[in-house]
């Protein structure tokens, strides 16, 4: 699935594109080398692949200049072509002829927001047994082996938003393939073997949360700072044993619908064939005849504190925030120019310079604003030793602190924008990613002009606007820091509070347990 399709993305750590960020190099010719070679392709309008631009970052550790930056901005992907079905189907096509091979995925509108009144964990159930359940006139045996036999691939999943089945084939088998991928979507069989399978898995990984303290204090926030509520919901064992095969079949009718929904097929193949599949074998399918209502709103401000949950690890896991901002807020660009700043770019973001490098408070540490549908999270992630718990947190604070008082200078968000800029060409790597963006920003509702504006409306963002967002988007007294450690990891953190002038100090400490969830204080 593309990136683009997950809610709360969190794009932190080190960036995919990091050969960029460099601002050296040991060669001017190996400079020049990927300059020309780069300029080559767009010039032409060919997508430029992470490959061919990696061999040239062996060479060269960056991609600097702002004339590179202009070269990224004069680029224009391939455009789709679209139709759509009576039924309400929308289809997006790019003919590929570089390889003898044919791509397809189908987007769904619609996910676990839509479908409180089953068991949490219904709609995963149901998004993997599409396919795993077999299909048709095939058992789940059957179907694996006849894909095992065609060397082709067909995968479904279903998260909160959304949802997809892909394929993948040799262009010569799309005739087999492609009645396969339409037995996935539209008549699974979802056996109950393949479910107790499921729910088999899906327990064990319940089980074993307690192992990873970053885990346990991700599901944590998430519970504390959406209450709750369909944003807030983390399975148990015993909503994954309430699951039935009745379960799926009946939400797979409520929610796999064809209005609303993208088919994206590229590869070697005619835009005629690709008609003539689409209206075989998806045109007869039944809409909903109406759309999906607005999801649910998130029904409360989480309750500001501490909250430290005891297991024995030998070091600390924080996630500490609030809740944040719908997607597309008017100031987009100044928050993903802001994240870049704050804790997105890798060893160049200020949480990682200060925390980590300056003061070895930290393995790991980032953050940033991460719009949500609804209500997104704003949050910050860190690792740190034990003993160090209370002054990691309260350093990671005062970073965004100063960010809130104190404008970037230029030189450095004119070194983030380029940054941002110059990773923007790896949204088009194939032209299978070039059609799936354009299918994906249309089911999530990106603005239509999203990509034609973006890096002009980065370059635009001024220091002051990064401060704007730090300032109006974050409120330091509101947020919640959930712990996850040893008891010298709360003595670290009690100690830490009782500091006079200590950010902590405002701070009520309430100690949670956990049982495959955390265990939440009662509700005000």
């Amino acid at each position: 699935m593309s990136s683009l399709f997950a809610d709360n993305t969190e794009r932190i750590g080190m960036r995919v594109s990091s050969c960029f960020n460099a601002r050296r190099s040991t060669s001017g010719a190996s400079r020049t080398c990927c300059r020309v070679a780069l300029t080559a392709l767009l010039a032409v309008g060919v997508v430029v692949s992470s490959v061919a631009i990696s061999g040239c970052a062996l060479r060269s550790r960056t991609l600097s200049s702002h004339s590179q930056s202009d070269e990224v901005r004069r680029f224009v992907p391939a455009e789709p072509v679209r139709w759509s079905l009576p039924n309400g189907l929308r289809v997006i096509f790019l003919q590929d002829n570089e390889l003898p091979l044919v791509r397809g995925k189908l987007l769904i509108r619609g996910g676990s927001l839509w479908a409180s009144e089953y068991p949490v964990g219904t709609t995963s159930a149901m998004g993997d047994g599409m396919r795993s359940g077999g299909a048709g006139e095939l058992s789940a045996d059957e179907l694996d082996k006849e894909l095992e036999k065609l060397a082709a691939g067909v995968s479904s999943s279903f998260s909160a938003e959304y949802g997809g089945v892909s394929f993948s084939c040799l262009a010569s088998d799309i005739d087999r393939v492609f009645p396969i991928f339409s037995d996935v979507v539209l008549r699974p069989r979802f056996e109950k073997d393949r479910l107790a399978l499921w729910k088999g898995q899906s327990l064990e990984g319940i089980r074993r949360r307690v192992e990873d303290p970053s885990t346990v204090a991700g599901l944590a926030f998430l519970q504390l700072v959406y209450g709750d509520s369909a944003y807030g919901k983390v399975s148990r064992s015993r909503d994954i044993s309430l699951i039935s095969q009745t379960d799926l079949f009946n939400l797979h009718r409520h929610l796999v619908r064809p209005d609303g929904a993208y088919l994206v097929v590229t590869g070697q193949i005619s835009q005629s064939k690709v008609v003539e599949l689409a209206q075989q074998f998806l045109g007869g399918w039944t809409p909903r005849g109406e759309p999906l209502p607005p999801p649910p709103p998130v029904p409360q401000e989480p309750k500001p504190g501490i909250y430290f949950i005891t297991l024995p690890f030998a070091q600390a896991s924080v996630k500490f925030g609030q809740l944040g901002v719908a997607r597309f807020t008017p100031d987009y660009p100044a928050i993903d120019v802001f994240n870049e700043v704050f804790g997105s770019g890798g060893f160049g973001s200020r949480l990682m310079k200060r925390v980590r490098t300056e003061l070895g408070l930290s393995y790991g540490v980032y953050g940033g604003i991460s719009p949500g549908r609804v209500r997104g999270t704003n949050y910050v992630f860190v690792q740190t030793k034990a003993a160090s718990t209370g002054s990691a947190i309260d350093e990671s604070i005062a970073v965004l602190e100063d960010l809130q008082r104190q404008v970037p200078t230029d030189e450095e968000l004119d070194e983030k924008k380029l940054a941002i800029t110059n990773s923007y060409v790896f949204n088009f790597n194939s032209k299978d990613e070039v059609a799936s963006r354009v299918a994906s920003q249309e089911l999530l509702e990106y603005p239509v002009d999203y990509d034609k504006t973006y890096l002009a409306k980065i370059n635009s963002v001024q220091p002051a606007d990064v401060t704007s967002v730090a300032a109006a988007r974050w409120d330091p007294t509101k947020l919640v820091v959930v712990v996850v450690g040893n008891q010298q990891a709360l003595a670290a953190l009690e100690q830490e509070r009782g500091k006079p002038g200590s950010r902590l100090s405002g701070f009520d400490l309430h100690k949670l347990g956990f049982d495959e969830t955390a265990s939440l204080p009662p509700a005000r």
